[in-house]
């Protein structure tokens, strides 16, 4: 469960910038009980929604998510002289283009309820500090820290050191080499990005196509699954009565000269056929049923299954979803069934969260998101990106019309758009 991250240096984020999914204690939000829950004492959003005019850096906060699982995942494989390319620091200043890229996350273990503190800064060629600290007792303790070659440990710390530390270069995590070994604490860290963090910013057809397969897999092995699709679908009124999948036959021909990944891709992308099953008319009287490929339905209704399948997947092991444009190609009223998940007892029991970004202010709405779940991404005249909720400015009531202040800039984070005089 997240409970903040810090950025600092990081694409437009040049000072730091916190996104934080604590509540507000001052504000009486009563209302809207399942929109957050208690865990050790502290009370946690269920989600966070992201505004901002466009180019205000509304993705490069989820982008941040992604570096930092990025490196943790793949950085234990990289050689030498392997540059890290998810540094990106702030470029319209000098002193920042030299710096490190800074992050720090704040979460609790999904299995022990510990809160953990993880450190990472780092420059294109080297990690200059990477540090793990945790709160056993409550009280801040390190685990390991690391600055660029030297490591010091806690007393908490459990496990292999050396062996770790004498195969570990300067340009790998120390948590990603300590996944090949079985060290206390660090593993739990580790599968929480690996496992429970899961992040989408690609939107195209291809890239739906692929978490649809995935889930084809899935549903043909889990029935629970297929029920859960099926019910958003049929919630989402897209007229899809069921859905059937089945496994294609593998005897396709490719010529002898066909290379392999191309034959893998092909094979892997057609392994699966999903037929929809929509009712069949005759003279305005229910007859029977019409089954069509899943390829011919909208593209929005791809969108939604896609989406859908990936909430699922997360709301069933209480993970952290972080997705850029929720809304794009979506109905505003699906966006908002898509959230109503999250804030709900019946539909999340396990405490998954969101996070996500859009344009789509129908969702700006007293009855439907707290105060402290609103986030405006703005910048500032050096081009910085900078964080800010509605929670924090003074005067908002929670009666009031949070669209319409919003749409007519009182909050700030629009576009200024002017007279255009085109010349043909």
């Amino acid at each position: 469960m997240l409970l903040s991250l810090k950025i600092e240096n990081f694409r437009s984020i040049k000072e730091p910038l916190l996104l934080n999914f604590t509540t507000e204690k001052r504000l009486q939000e009563g209302y809207l009980p399942y929109n957050a829950f208690r865990v050790n004492e502290v009370e946690l959003l269920h989600s966070l929604v992201i505004y901002g005019r466009n180019a205000a850096g509304k993705s490069n906060v989820i982008m941040a998510f992604k570096a930092i699982l990025y490196l943790i995942e793949n950085s234990d494989t990289y050689k030498l002289d392997k540059i890290l390319d998810v540094y990106e620091p702030f470029l319209f200043d000098n002193k920042c283009k030299k710096s490190p890229v800074k992050f720090e996350v704040e979460f609790l273990g999904l299995e022990s309820r510990i809160a953990y503190k993880f450190i990472l800064e780092y420059n294109a060629t080297e990690i200059t500090r990477e540090a793990l600290y945790f709160y056993p007792e409550g009280v801040m303790s390190k685990l390991y820290d690391r600055n660029t070659d030297l490591i010091t440990y806690g007393i908490y710390y459990k496990g292999s050191k050396k062996s770790i530390e004498d195969d570990l270069l300067k340009n790998q995590l120390y948590l990603s080499k300590s996944s090949r070994n079985k060290v206390k604490y660090l593993d739990e860290v580790y599968l929480f990005f690996k496992k429970f963090l899961q992040i989408s910013t690609v939107h195209d057809t291809e890239y739906d196509a692929t978490i649809i397969n995935s889930f084809a897999k899935l549903s043909l092995e889990d029935s629970k699954l297929k029920s859960n699709l099926l019910e958003l679908l049929k919630a989402a009124d897209t007229n899809i009565q069921d859905f059937r999948i089945t496994e294609n036959e593998k005897n396709f021909k490719f010529p002898d000269n066909f290379p392999d990944k191309a034959r893998q891709d092909i094979l892997a992308k057609f392994k699966y056929n999903i037929l929809t099953t929509h009712p069949l008319f005759e003279n305005g009287i229910e007859i029977g049923e019409e089954q069509i490929e899943l390829e011919n339905e909208s593209f929005g209704t791809k969108k939604f299954l896609a989406v859908g399948s990936l909430i699922l997947e997360t709301l069933g092991y209480g993970g952290v979803i972080i997705i850029d444009e929720l809304d794009k190609g979506l109905h505003p009223l699906l966006t908002k069934l898509l959230l109503s998940l999250f804030n709900s007892n019946t539909n999340n029991p396990k405490n998954a969260q969101l996070v996500f970004a859009t344009h789509d202010s129908a969702l700006l709405d007293s009855d439907i998101l707290r105060r402290d779940q609103i986030c405006f991404v703005e910048k500032d005249f050096e081009g910085g990106s900078f964080l800010y909720k509605l929670s924090d400015i003074k005067g908002v009531r929670k009666d009031i019309p949070i669209d319409r202040w919003y749409l007519s800039g009182r909050f700030k984070a629009i576009p200024v758009t002017g007279e255009i005089n085109l010349n043909f």
